[in-house]
């Protein structure tokens, strides 16, 4: 572990119940019968690229589709994969599960694509699932998230299914007893309500019961919540140390602007699992400084891998362009599945899966990372790190306070091996 210390976030909608809601859909659309084409050696490698490109979580798809398609270019100015290109064919996900069940089967029904990457949040990634389950097609999900519990396959523990984010045990678990010696025990856990947040916090509290830690109020908050007076009142009078925030999109705005405007910053520890450059630069310095943010990646971490990997992104896309956890993850994917295709030699779902398990990608901008073989997680490093006081863009926004360069999350509560 290197660890530097000084004195002293990208949404999802709706609850597990999205699984059950559109298993039945997902089911039906796959029922009619496959149109077969034969590929040739010169015919390209589609990929089905399902991004958040309209509605509430715009922003963040600009990073996520960004870094498969810079991937994706590499890729092919080498010379593609079995001397084939890669091509992109993009879905809208408009933030909404129902209409990722829909553009999942329009990409492999329709555009014939031959694997899938993307969808952005958890209830996105169990509304994929029935999907490539019935269709037997690969998902490369890019996204932080809550770990896999067998209840809720298909959406996890499934063998189709490979991720590329952190969980709460390399996110969260190895920065705890950081926070708890310099700041305090006691957390006030307050998330939107659905899975990603509850079942993150639900990891989180077993860590904290184990340190010795207790949880002095939790709270969910419903999407879309304009005013927050008497969630801020409950926080005053908790006895909290620690403010413990899984909030995501407008309402962590609304929340963090509210919370800072009524001078709270000062009384409580903020530490976010939500918040990295996107999120941050839209709250602003005076709103943001100080708090802390858990990620694998930043803009700003020092690997010397990271600093050619923005070179490239920002002639590409311009220099204010903002990279992010989730970008990075849809880069890794794709270089890790034309890896995984080379190595095999050919083109169909075992053979993705197959490779995909257990690689190693040296290249990646954080540093090397792992595909575990037995769960399909990937193995990465863990930043703690603390918003800059008077920051003025992504380049002097977060100073470093603790990593780890390789995390092993715990195994997935699924029956393994996948």
């Amino acid at each position: 572990m290197k660890s530097t210390m000084n004195g002293a976030r990208i949404t999802r909608r709706t609850a597990l119940q999205t699984i059950g809601a559109t298993t039945a859909l997902a089911t039906g659309t796959l029922a009619a019968p496959a149109i077969i084409k034969r590929a040739s050696a010169a015919d390209p490698i589609r990929v089905g690229v399902i991004s958040p490109l309209t509605g509430a979580w715009t922003v963040y798809g600009r990073a996520h589709s960004a870094g498969f398609q810079m991937a994706v270019d590499e890729i092919n100015e080498k010379g593609g994969v079995l001397g084939r290109p890669f091509e992109v064919v993009l879905g809208d996900s408009k933030t909404e599960p129902r209409i990722v069940v829909e553009q999942a089967n329009r990409l492999i029904r329709q555009e014939q694509v031959d694997f899938l990457a993307g969808t952005f949040s958890s209830a996105e990634r169990n509304a994929a699932g029935p999907v490539v389950t019935s269709a037997n097609k690969i998902l490369l999900y890019p996204t932080f998230y809550e770990g896999q519990e067998k209840e809720y396959h298909p959406g996890v523990c499934n063998p189709n299914i490979f991720m590329f984010g952190p969980e709460p045990t390399q996110q969260v678990w190895p920065h705890m007893e950081y926070m708890m010696e310099n700041f305090g025990n006691k957390f006030f856990m307050i998330g939107s309500d659905y899975a990603w947040p509850r079942v993150t916090n639900l990891v989180t509290k077993r860590k904290l019961d184990d340190l010795g830690g207790e949880v002095v109020a939790e709270v969910y908050i419903p999407f879309n919540t304009p005013q927050y007076e008497s969630v801020l009142r409950d926080i005053r009078d908790s006895g909290a140390d620690i403010i413990f925030h899984s909030l995501t999109g407008s309402d962590t705005v609304n929340f963090r602007r509210q919370y800072a405007a009524a001078g709270m910053k000062d009384d409580f520890t903020f530490w976010t699992v939500d918040d990295e450059e996107v999120v941050t630069s839209g709250l602003g310095p005076e709103v943001s400084e100080g708090d802390y943010v858990s990620f694998d990646y930043f803009m700003t971490i020092e690997h010397p891998n990271n600093k050619g990997f923005l070179d490239r992104f920002k002639t590409k896309f311009g220099q204010d362009a903002l990279m992010n956890t989730v970008g990075v993850a849809m880069y890794n994917a794709a270089h890790m599945a034309a890896k995984a295709i080379e190595q095999t030699g050919e083109v169909s779902t075992d053979a993705l899966r197959e490779g995909l398990r257990g690689m190693t990608f040296d290249d990646a901008p954080q540093g090397p990372v792992r595909m575990r073989e037995i769960d399909h997680q990937m193995v990465l490093p863990s930043y703690l790190m603390q918003v800059r006081e008077g920051w003025t863009d992504v380049n002097d926004m977060f100073q470093e306070v603790q990593l780890f360069e390789s995390v092993e999350p715990l195994d997935a509560r699924c029956d393994l091996p996948l």
